[in-house]
């Protein structure tokens, strides 16, 4: 049986969980609606503002969003198949909980493909752009003072710019649909701050192997980065009983 993590589930409106500078929620222009419904419900789901086991009802969703429940319904849909809303018996559709299995088996997941695309990128030609997003990303984490959602922001900056440079369509869908885990683990405050700090030096690694086109020390660097996160939330977040 899986070890789901402990959450609040009150049952509250969506009133009284976003305020009215919740960009995630705000109404939403008559084109392209259901690709917009779902861009600002999974952006609300990664950022933590619609929690693991919070409840998603629909009428109520299209009324803070100011579109119809048609949108909604189709956002809710391609939500449930990436994995991101289930169906919790008679409560109907939640944000799905965050197991320690599923967060397990998605960074098993994000190890390897995310030292395919350190790989990939320091055998492409040298990209003095994208080299230089790297730069700014790296700068910034390393300066300091950064909020979580902050620190999440030049962090994903990092890492979708070396996927950028793999230039792989399949790599690039599969680490996408990954890029929510990555998030939500920042944005509840799962992964330990001295995790983060210690992070830093590795990135940097990642980065050096990747600008002197070494691509076996930039995958093993890749690889050891993510399973050093993924230890370390697994550790913190395993009940005591069992660790």
């Amino acid at each position: 049986m899986a070890n789901y993590l402990s959450i609040r589930e009150e049952r509250v409106t969506l009133s009284e969980v976003f305020d009215e500078s919740s960009a995630s929620l705000r109404p939403v222009v008559a084109q392209g609606l259901a690709d917009e419904v779902f861009g600002r419900l999974k952006q609300a789901i990664m950022d933590g503002d619609l929690p693991p086991g919070h409840r998603l009802v629909e009428h109520l969703l299209a009324e803070e969003l100011g579109v119809s429940r048609t949108p909604v319904r189709e956002a809710l849909k391609h939500l449930t198949a990436e994995g991101l809303v289930s169906v919790d018996g008679r409560r109907g559709l939640i944000v799905s909980r965050l197991s320690l299995e599923s967060i397990s088996a998605a960074y098993q997941t994000r190890e390897v493909l995310e030292g395919l695309a350190a790989r990939l990128a320091s055998q492409g030609p040298y990209d003095r752009e994208a080299m230089l997003r790297l730069e700014h990303a790296l700068a910034a984490m390393e300066g300091g003072g950064l909020s979580p959602k902050e620190f999440d922001r030049v962090h994903g900056q990092f890492h979708d710019t070396i996927r950028d440079m793999a230039k792989n369509p399949y790599l690039d869908r599969y680490l996408g649909e990954l890029t929510a885990f990555r998030t939500q683990m920042v944005s509840l405050d799962w992964i330990p701050k001295t995790r983060v700090s210690n992070s830093l030096a590795e990135h940097r690694a990642i980065y050096e192997a990747i600008r002197k086109g070494n691509p076996d020390e930039a995958e093993l660097l890749a690889r050891r980065h993510v399973a050093g996160t993924r230890q370390a939330l697994l550790r913190r977040l395993q009940p005591e009983d069992e660790n």
